[in-house]
């Protein structure tokens, strides 16, 4: 097992969107994909996780397929399909290697996890040129990633000993952090820029659709959101949608989305 499939064996990863200031992320992301997706489309979630896309699409009668480096993760989402009564399949499959699934088979692919731990830009290239290979023309590719703009202001709040120049340079001029290094404040990950998610995307034979930041600086002042109560929430979050697209808020959004269309 490798170390990303590691950590999250260890960490309860089904949790992540149980808080407000976390599930902006994923409230986000569906609001732009569902305006996107056709009715009863072919879905594959790459980098599935627990399954929360998975499932929320499965439940709106498409046919999703998911994968996951975690054997933990798949487990738990087969576990919840079955539960929910709904047709999830779900296999344990690297993001690089989609060899299991013909050329132009989905309508939709979601990458919405694996270039958070791509370190090499290999794997980056190989992950992206086997999410397209499987998608069909015209069908939307939709990538996550998490900003290294937003990496100091987070660790600022969160692990201020990590506010040190060699962490700042990692992000800043690498874009990486590796496990078991002294300045690795997660596993391996892969940070970026909205400006440099564009120009490596732009290097595909694709067509832009959408860029917008996910949770913009609610995950860094997550304190303050998680306090707001539900009518204070909601008015939070008309405030973000109208505003997660703005340029200057998606230098600063933790997560980014990058939806293109393939041509």
């Amino acid at each position: 097992m490798n170390e990303v499939a590691a950590y999250y064996d260890r960490i309860d990863e089904d949790s992540r969107f149980s808080k407000n200031s976390r599930k902006i992320e994923f409230l986000t992301t569906k609001h732009i994909l569902d305006k996107l997706i056709p009715q009863h489309a072919k879905l594959l979630d790459v980098g599935a996780g627990t399954g929360v896309y998975s499932l929320h699409y499965a439940e709106r009668q498409h046919e999703v397929v998911a994968v996951d480096i975690t054997p933990k993760h798949i487990e738990l989402l087969k576990e919840k399909s079955l539960q929910q009564g709904l047709d999830v399949e779900a296999y344990v499959d690297n993001a690089t290697d989609l060899n299991r699934f013909g050329s132009d088979t989905f309508d939709c692919v979601l990458c919405l996890g694996p270039m958070y731990h791509l370190t090499d830009q290999g794997d980056r290239h190989r992950c992206i040129d086997e999410c397209l290979r499987v998608l069909k023309r015209g069908g939307y590719l939709a990538v996550a990633y998490i900003n290294k703009y937003s990496i100091l202001p987070m660790l600022a709040t969160r692990e201020k000993s990590y506010i040190r120049n060699s962490v700042i340079d990692k992000v800043l001029d690498e874009g990486v952090i590796f496990a078991r290094d002294e300045d690795c404040f997660w596993t391996e990950a892969y940070f970026t820029s909205p400006d440099e998610i564009e120009a490596f995307l732009g290097q595909y034979d694709v067509t832009p659709v959408e860029h917008a930041g996910t949770d913009g600086i609610s995950h860094t002042i997550s304190k303050f959101v998680d306090q707001l109560d539900e009518h204070e929430f909601q008015a939070w979050m008309s405030y973000h949608l109208r505003t997660c697209r703005e340029r200057s808020i998606l230098g600063m959004s933790s997560h980014g989305l990058y939806i293109c269309r393939k041509n």
